[in-house]
């Protein structure tokens, strides 16, 4: 390969976003190239979404056949931690090699280079030697753990999505910094395999839920199971031989305190932008020194720079990463022309035990007083009660002008499947009327969105068990 190059389209990254912008790129005619150092692999196969549900999956087996007595069913449990611990990441492996194919064959062809890139100007950037001069250039670069800075004086004691499934054997008491999608998740699963968890939020924040009351029920729901503090104050750190005493005041000014084995870190995920030379694109930066992009064009400014996956912290998924490398893709390819591309509607999800969900607009981005609000509790669902599960509470919100469903916000069994049969009705603009002559299957967890729905639409003609005020 040349030592220098010049292209129409650099994308840098070659995660879930970067690999669909360079195929949209590419299949739009532009002569394009990718860089990234590694590990390849994808965030989603590699440290996320997958390594995460098959460690959820053993804990889930695990505390199914706890319960089993509740059937009738006798059965002794007994978790090998490190036996869980070499599953996962022989599942995990598996995913990874599955996503590798299109990366060797890219590398094979030298389409992809295995090496760090950096801007030296607006239209140049330098990677492995090479100097590439390109047209337009896409941003991919994925997310890193954000570490609380307390913490960054013991990394011996840390844990991240990026090494967790490295252990080779469980902790015996795990402190879970953070109470998102990520902690709770992990958090959960590992209880359930037996390690000790403590889990500290702030301001009562968990997982993807905004509404208030729908947040406080979830917060009872999981402090029945978990050590779980919704807000703290951290007052110290302090390694005692080979554990770290964490030190911190609940909401009530109570003083608390643990030793641990490790700490989880899961207070949230950064662009992960360091010495890419961003000073010296001339794009437009934050006071963060981040660049923003347009949601609909995934572009930065007037520039050629474009912006995709979690790199963009709008929405930070798998299925969006895919949308947003689409998006970028084609509009680098055909810059300075470009268009902008509706965005799907949010769909947010936790697969904890009860499952926690936000689908479209969630509570907070509400008007007052524009919507009513229909729910269901889970203790009163046939299905949910049948499969010991009854916990938890579904919220539909529709617009009280249009009939329209807006949003959900679920705290409820296998809240999964609820949630995307809304967002199929919310991206097909479906009234709260239409959704109701859908066909319901008996007995299932779904009649019980049927009769959040119902409850929704009596709320709509004024004739709700509740009256409508301001939702």
């Amino acid at each position: 390969m040349a030592k220098n190059m010049k292209v129409d389209v650099a994308v840098i990254g070659a995660g879930t976003a970067g690999l669909f912008a360079r195929y949209y790129a590419v299949k739009a005619g532009a002569k394009t190239i990718m860089l990234d150092p590694g590990p390849l692999g994808t965030t989603c196969a590699r440290v996320g979404c997958m390594p995460s549900k098959l460690l959820i999956a053993a804990a889930e087996a695990a505390h199914g056949a706890r319960q089993a007595a509740l059937y009738g069913v006798k059965a002794r449990v007994s978790v090998d931690g490190s036996e869980v611990l070499r599953k996962v990441r022989l599942g995990r492996d598996a995913f990874v090699v599955s996503t590798m194919d299109e990366c060797n064959e890219l590398l094979a062809k030298k389409q992809l280079l295995k090496e760090r890139a950096e801007f030296t100007g607006p239209r140049t950037l330098t990677a492995g030697g090479r100097t590439i001069e390109f047209k337009a250039a896409v941003i991919a670069t994925g997310s890193v753990t954000l570490v609380p800075k307390p913490y960054q004086a013991y990394p011996e004691f840390l844990l991240t999505r990026e090494n967790i499934f490295e252990l080779k054997k469980l902790p015996a008491r795990l402190l879970v910094v953070g109470a998102g999608l990520i902690g709770l998740e992990l958090g959960q699963a590992l209880s359930r395999l037996g390690v000790r968890v403590t889990v500290l939020g702030l301001d009562r924040l968990l997982g993807p839920l905004t509404d208030p009351a729908l947040r406080e029920e979830a917060i009872k729901i999981f402090s029945s199971e978990l050590d779980l503090c919704p807000h703290h104050q951290l007052a110290g750190l302090k390694r005692e031989g080979k554990l770290l005493r964490v030190s911190y005041k609940d909401a009530a000014g109570k003083k608390r305190s643990g030793a641990f084995d490790g700490v989880l870190v899961a207070a949230g995920q950064r662009p992960a932008l360091d010495n890419l030379g961003l000073e010296k694109t001339g794009m437009p930066l934050d006071g963060r020194g981040l660049p923003q992009a347009d949601t609909g064009t995934m572009r930065v400014g007037s520039t050629c720079f474009f912006i995709a996956g979690d790199a963009d912290p709008f929405r930070p998924s798998q299925h969006e990463a895919a949308f947003e490398g689409r998006v970028a893709g084609r509009n680098a390819a055909r810059y300075p022309r470009v268009e902008a591309e509706r965005r799907y509607c949010q769909l947010a999800i936790a697969f904890t035990d009860p499952q926690l969900a936000v689908v479209g607009k969630a509570r907070k981005e509400l008007a007052p007083g524009a919507f009513c609000c229909g729910e269901l509790e889970y203790k009163d669902q046939g299905r949910a009660r049948i499969m010991n599960a009854g916990r938890g509470r579904l919220k539909v919100y529709g617009g009280k002008r249009t009939g329209l469903l807006l949003g959900a916000e679920i705290a409820g069994p296998r809240a999964e499947h609820a949630a995307h049969l809304l967002a199929w009705c919310i991206e097909k603009k479906m009234t709260v009327s239409e959704m109701l002559r859908l066909p319901v299957y008996h007995p299932v967890l779904e009649e019980g969105l049927r009769e959040a729905l119902e409850d929704l639409s009596a709320k709509l003609r004024g004739r709700g068990r509740t009256l409508c005020k301001a939702g």
